[in-house]
């Protein structure tokens, strides 16, 4: 992400275009008499929060001094991961922690909250009977009619 930085000057003198840099990411507001500003999107704000709360979940989990397996501490947080096969749990642990640390190393949290509800859509599908043991994969693509067309 690129910085955006401006003087506190250009806030009071030009706020609009501040606002409009301000949808691109955030800006840091320097000021000569304090400690910088930042201004952002209220929905950027509020994704960082969910990221570091989350965060602070998988730490606590983590940490602590439990026999289970880390997937296994994780329905602490997640309890839906109980509608999940132990292998499913485990590969949600480990994409979880992965997907985790590549947000936080360029700052958007967005793709750890995607992960997480496919993974719970995933669980609600298991728990309403939707096993995927029941389908036939195909390996080639196969077309069919529309369903409303006229045959």
């Amino acid at each position: 992400m690129i910085e955006q930085r401006v003087r506190f000057s250009d806030l009071s003198r030009d706020s609009k275009a501040v606002a409009q840099a301000a949808e691109r990411g955030p800006v840091t507001i320097t000021r000569r008499d304090g400690e910088a500003l930042v201004l952002m999107r209220k929905s950027e704000a509020d994704a960082d929060r969910a990221g570091l709360a989350l965060a602070s979940q998988i730490i606590a989990v983590a940490v602590t001094d439990w026999p289970d397996s880390f997937a296994a501490r994780l329905r602490g947080p997640f309890p839906w991961l109980l509608f999940l096969s132990q292998a499913a749990q485990e590969r949600f642990a480990a994409e979880l922690v992965e997907t985790a640390r590549a947000c936080t190393s360029v700052a958007r949290f967005e793709p750890l909250a995607t992960l997480i509800h496919a993974w719970q859509s995933t669980a609600e599908a298991h728990a309403a009977g939707w096993a995927t043991d029941d389908y036939d994969w195909l390996d080639t693509p196969v077309d069919v009619e529309r369903p409303d067309a006229q045959g």
